[in-house]
């Protein structure tokens, strides 16, 4: 259970650092320069010009990149020097692969699965440029999609002189999400939501990516009150606080009140409450519990 929560936790990472999953959100920060590039189970896979970009921060490597043909790749690297990573059910580094458009929402990844030949490899960065801002590496690993058992391998990957970023672009002035933390006011300096496999992820950070505060419910949630427990909800309802890179945090004992979705504009608005705990310590005895109030959001959803 705590594994698959901490997977979770992550795919909001992506989901922060990155904007979201759509082309439009690319082409206004993706690069023409750099290579990223694999063999997907036999054909190939090129990330377009304009539809690909990096980011280290926060205690994370993230690469994105869409082919022309709308088939996104996304590799989440828990640390942000050079080395092989492993891919597999009991890492935290990750890679999604799916579609961007309504083809098909499920996504692939290196962790759905239990049995290790059909999910997992490794990713290899072998410079990170601290001058010309650039990273580059290699990758092989399967990744596996259990709705329907499906598995893809990616062979001869290679990204190359990929440019990277080491912030976090800031949030749309018509998007809020904030909360008491601690007795603390908090206010998400990045904030990105998304429409995720039928469940909708809002993510915000502070621009440097070290803070971040998400939450997970159904796509088509509609106005009232919901329990916000990971546990108790099967993750079907649930938030995390991640007070830093490495240390994640579950929601237990809360509230979320929706009090708008309008689907059609894909606007949402709500408040909520809840405990954050350590799923791995929930007695608090290494890590203390948090507690966030009064928190409240209003975001535009991909």
């Amino acid at each position: 259970m705590c594994k698959r929560f901490f997977h979770i936790i992550f795919a909001l990472v992506m989901l922060a650092l990155f904007s979201c999953r759509k082309e439009t959100s690319m082409e206004r920060s993706g690069s023409t320069d750099g290579m990223f590039m694999a063999d997907v189970s036999g054909s190939q896979w090129i990330a377009a010009d304009s539809l690909k970009s990096a980011a280290v921060l926060g205690g994370f490597i993230n690469l994105i990149g869409i082919s022309d043909d709308h088939r996104q790749l996304n590799i989440i690297l828990n640390d942000t020097i050079p080395g092989t990573y492993v891919l597999d059910q009991g890492s935290t580094s990750v890679a999604f692969f799916g579609y961007t458009d309504s083809s098909n929402s499920y996504m692939y990844s290196t962790n759905q699965s239990s049995d290790s030949t059909q999910a997992g490899g490794t990713v290899t960065v072998t410079e990170i440029d601290l001058v010309n801002h650039t990273i580059s590496g290699t990758f092989s690993f399967n990744v596996y999609r259990g709705i329907d058992g499906n598995q893809l391998r990616f062979t001869d990957g290679v990204f190359r002189k990929l440019p990277y970023t080491s912030s976090l672009p800031p949030a749309s002035g018509t998007d809020t999400l904030k909360a008491v933390i601690d007795g603390g006011n908090w206010s998400a300096q990045s904030i990105e939501a998304a429409n995720i496999s039928n469940q909708l992820v809002i993510s915000g950070s502070n621009l440097s990516g070290t803070q971040s505060l998400g939450l997970n419910m159904p796509a088509d949630i509609v106005p009232g009150q919901y329990m916000l427990d990971f546990i108790k909800t099967s993750y079907t309802y649930f938030a995390v606080y991640l007070p830093s890179p490495n240390v994640g945090l579950a929601s237990v004992d809360g509230t979320l009140e929706i009090l708008e979705n309008d689907v059609t504009n894909k606007r949402i608005r709500g408040n909520f409450t809840f405990n954050a705990v350590d799923p791995t310590d929930p007695q608090g005895l290494i890590t203390p519990p948090r507690q966030v109030s009064n928190g409240f959001f209003a975001v535009t959803y991909q």
